[in-house]
């Protein structure tokens, strides 16, 4: 005689595949959760660390583009000490209410009281000789425009380190400085 099945038997039989499940399934939800705390544990880690940057420090707003040495007109070498300005910012400065103070290696070489090309012709204008292009043309120097101040022949020779302080006269503060080598 054959013994009849109970009807527990394949409920049994189900309950322990259900429970193989249960096991695979909470193995990869902890597989799951221990990645997602790394990563949050190294997001966390590179929030404190500094932010290390190939870029270049940003650059004042009015800074030196060029020296030129050579003449004008002949092309040879002089010592011209003509030195081109660009407005490097987004600020549209009034020029005359602009002063450059030129440094020739950390010592005084030349002050140009006005930034306005148009003034500087009737003022007094000890060491300097001229401004021209586009930012002293008009009564403002609008961002993206150059200057060029021609300083007095020799003032600045190749190889100095030459800064320029832009100073607002109303305020005596010193907007920008730049330094490079001619």
């Amino acid at each position: 005689m054959r013994k009849a099945r109970s009807p527990a038997s394949p409920v049994k039989s189900i309950a322990g595949n259900e429970r193989a499940l249960s096991h695979t399934h909470a193995t990869l939800l902890m597989v799951a959760l221990t990645i997602i705390l790394a990563a949050l544990l190294l997001l966390m880690l590179l929030a404190m660390i500094p932010s290390w940057s190939w870029a270049e420090p940003a650059q004042p707003p009015v800074i030196i583009t060029d020296i030129i040495h050579t003449s004008t007109e002949t092309g040879k070498m002089k010592h011209a000490s003509r030195v081109f300005l660009l407005n490097n910012g987004s600020t549209v400065y009034k020029n005359d209410d602009l002063r450059a103070v030129f440094y020739r290696n950390g010592q005084l070489a030349a002050i140009v009281q006005t930034l306005n090309g148009y003034l500087l012709i009737k003022s007094h204008h000890d060491g300097v000789r001229y401004l021209r292009y586009e930012g002293c043309r008009s009564p403002y120097w609008n961002p993206g425009e150059e200057m060029e101040v021609d300083l007095t022949d020799g003032t600045l020779i190749p190889g100095v380190k030459v800064t320029v302080e832009i100073i607002d006269k109303k305020t005596e503060k010193v907007i920008s400085k730049h330094t490079v080598v001619a």
